[in-house]
């Protein structure tokens, strides 16, 4: 195919907000005689006047060969093989391009339900083009000759505000179902519109995301709910029926926890735009939470054997979807064991306050409060209690127990 050739004037691209080490990476593969771009994310958002977080090169040089170029880099991965160049402050991530045509070639694994394994044949930059999944991803980037290449219309659906597969939406998800992820993700991101096709695509497929590694899709709901767009990101997995996919655990009972995931995506997206610590362990205690409290019935009365049985049950079965890193399940655990102290007011409750995980387990209080009217009371006086000196504390709880003893 012939590709739309551009200057980056007609975008209006700002080279100052390219990394230098990718300028370098890419001076340095042209010097020493190879094609080298910048793809995918990098130059997408640089013609939407965004500064791109990172930058991906992709050339026609084979990894080994960038290896012996770069000293300052590895060859990593098995699926996809790529190189990693390492710099003081980023890595920048170079692949080859890929021509994935001969299914026969030792190179390429595909399984019987054209899923691909691994994808190691090398090709041309034409050939490169179709391997790659969405049309805005798609487009290539030369800062050093300033030209935009596009092959597949990304520029154009990059104006329409549009999610589109390059080729078949059902046959590119079922070589890889993490795609369904990924043009959600971007959607939500970029507040774009998913295409009708890949929409009816994504119905038919979905469950296919349950043989994916579950480390895999761990990944992928980080990306989800970390970078800023947890919200919308809820709101196209829940339209588009992954959500229970991926958090199988009320079927399609999460309707009642609506305004309590509302309110807890509207606050990590707060968080990352103010630059705030974003816990993995915090955001899995959110997704997970309706079906433990729903079977602990905590609202009301907990029956602490359930309660905790439930938490079992919950973990095991997310661990074999999104498999959570051990570091993370004690915090979620204590997060949600934690709610129960906020109901049993007494002297512990100062060493509770200054104890590790509290502050965790009060702004988890704070969420659940949004559908909870009657942990009202309970927040306010936990509110007064945290930031109160030692003092303080004593005459609250006094007074707690003394208008407890009156109502009995």
């Amino acid at each position: 195919m012939t590709p739309d050739i551009y200057n980056d004037k007609r975008f209006g691209v700002n080279k100052k907000n390219i990394s230098i080490n990718a300028l370098n990476v890419i001076s340095k593969l042209q010097k020493s005689g190879f094609q080298a771009f910048i793809v995918g994310g990098g130059i997408r958002d640089l013609i939407k006047g965004l500064h791109p977080k990172d930058f991906d090169i992709v050339t026609n040089c084979e990894p080994e060969e960038i290896r012996k170029i770069f000293k300052n880099s590895r060859i990593i991965g098995r699926r996809f093989k790529l190189v990693h160049i390492a710099f003081s402050d980023e890595i920048i991530e170079t692949t080859t391009f890929r021509s994935g045509k001969d299914e026969d070639a030792d190179s390429i694994e595909v399984n019987d339900k054209g899923r691909i394994l691994r994808d190691n044949k090398w090709g041309t930059q034409e050939e490169d083009v179709f391997r790659r999944d969405l049309t805005i991803n798609s487009i290539y980037y030369d800062p050093i000759s300033s030209e935009v290449i596009d092959y597949t219309g990304g520029i154009k659906d990059l104006k329409d505000k549009k999610i589109s597969f390059i080729g078949k939406a059902g046959d590119r998800i079922l070589e890889d179902p993490v795609r369904i992820i990924r043009a959600i993700r971007f959607a939500a991101k970029l507040n774009f519109k998913i295409d009708t096709e890949i929409t009816k695509a994504i119905e038919i497929h979905r469950q296919h995301l349950l043989d994916m590694p579950p480390a895999r899709l761990y990944e992928e709901v980080i990306k989800l709910f970390l970078s800023g767009h947890a919200e919308n990101s809820y709101l196209l997995l829940k339209k588009h029926g992954v959500f229970n996919v991926l958090f199988p655990h009320l079927q399609n009972s999460y309707d009642e926890y609506e305004d309590f995931y509302i309110e807890a995506f509207r606050e990590t997206d707060k968080r990352y735009i103010s630059g705030k610590t974003l816990n993995v362990g915090f955001l899995y205690a959110i997704l997970l939470w309706p079906k433990v409290a729903v079977e602990s019935d905590i609202a009301n009365h907990i029956n602490f054997k359930k309660f905790y049985r439930t938490i079992a049950s919950v973990m095991r079965k997310q661990q074999m979807i999104t498999s959570v890193p051990r570091k993370f399940t004690s915090f979620i655990k204590d997060v949600w064991m934690n709610q129960i102290r906020f109901s049993r007011i007494g002297k512990k409750s100062i060493s509770f306050t200054q104890s590790l995980r509290f502050r965790a387990a009060y702004d988890f209080l704070l969420i659940r409060k949004s559908i909870e009217p009657k942990l009202s009371q309970s927040v306010n006086w936990w509110t007064e209690f945290k930031t109160a000196n030692y003092d303080k504390k004593i005459r609250l709880l006094n007074t707690r127990k003394k208008n407890r003893n009156a109502k009995r």
